[in-house]
């Protein structure tokens, strides 16, 4: 019975299966976990910048080498410290030695804080935009902008996203970029478009 009660490490260990690493010695540098820490850090549901924390930590990642370690093998090795609070309790419980292989890890993530629902609702935040009443254009821009942002996988054409984007402006406000263009709105580039409203 006693040795039964007795703690072991047995079935212990992170949820990544180890990486054969040709690097004689290699060990992650400080100033590598902090970049990860200070710079693409994400805590669960609710955090504002859940759907870009994979294009953080990957432009992140782009500036870190080490000899005789594939970028897959420090991918894996550095994400989970950017995972903080439910995140990290999550990570945690994931299956030992379950992942072996960044993709593998970014589909699992992907899986869990951006599923489907997300998705449609993000969605349904761009096609259904409309300008608040006392948004300035400038302001609506930025708010649209951020909401494709959010929503990567939005399979929208640039001119289909300045469609949406003009049908809910109020009345006024597509008067003022309808005498902007001299009238030439619909025959303009999405990227003109895009320039001029910015503006």
């Amino acid at each position: 019975m006693e040795e039964l009660c007795q703690p072991s490490l047995d079935g212990r260990g992170g949820p990544i299966d180890p990486i054969a690493i040709q690097a004689t010695t290699f060990g992650l540098k400080n100033d590598m976990i902090q970049q990860v820490q200070n710079l693409c850090p994400f805590r669960g549901p609710g955090d504002d910048d859940q759907t870009s924390i994979l294009e953080k930590f990957l432009h992140v990642h782009q500036s870190m080498k080490v000899n005789g370690v594939s970028d897959d093998a420090l991918r894996l090795h550095l994400f989970p410290y950017s995972l903080q609070d439910r995140a990290a309790e999550w990570f945690d419980r994931l299956p030992r030695n379950s992942i072996n292989s960044f993709d593998q890890m970014a589909k699992i993530f992907l899986g869990k804080y951006f599923p489907p629902s997300m998705v449609t609702k993000l969605r349904n935040d761009i096609t259904n935009f409309r300008q608040r009443p006392d948004e300035s254009l400038f302001e609506a821009w930025e708010r649209y902008k951020l909401s494709i942002d959010r929503c990567p996988n939005h399979n929208m054409l640039p001119v289909t996203q300045i469609d949406t984007f003009y049908n809910g402006l109020t009345l006024r406000h597509r008067d003022t970029i309808n005498a902007a263009t001299g009238g030439t709105f619909m025959k303009m580039a999405p990227r003109s478009v895009a320039y001029l409203i910015s503006l």
